[in-house]
């Protein structure tokens, strides 16, 4: 290309593809669900509990404490292995950018 920009032709035919993007439900509902920053807030603070559990069935050595950690720590992990994998791929995305 010469820097002139896109032809008629390219640029209708780039028109009809945004159109027909933006008309996709699913990839819309993908857009607007990866960045939720509630999401992280949630994980924090379930992260806090999972501490302030830890902690409490490690000095009483309470049977109902050690399961409430166990549970909260599995939730922790899932919630957050998510958060991560998008916050690794958005800091390799911003290294590959010149």
């Amino acid at each position: 290309m010469d820097g002139a920009g896109l032809s008629d032709r390219e640029q209708r035919a780039l028109s009809a593809i945004e159109d027909d993007l933006r008309s996709d439900r699913s990839l819309n509902r993908v857009l607007r669900s990866t960045h939720r920053p509630h999401r992280a807030v949630a994980a924090w603070l379930l992260g806090a509990v999972t501490a302030g559990l830890f902690v409490a069935a490690s000095v009483t050595v309470s049977q109902p404490l050690l399961w409430a950690f166990a549970g909260a720590w599995t939730l922790t992990v899932a919630m957050a292995v998510p958060l991560l994998g998008q916050w690794f791929q958005r800091r390799r995305q911003r290294a590959a950018r010149p």
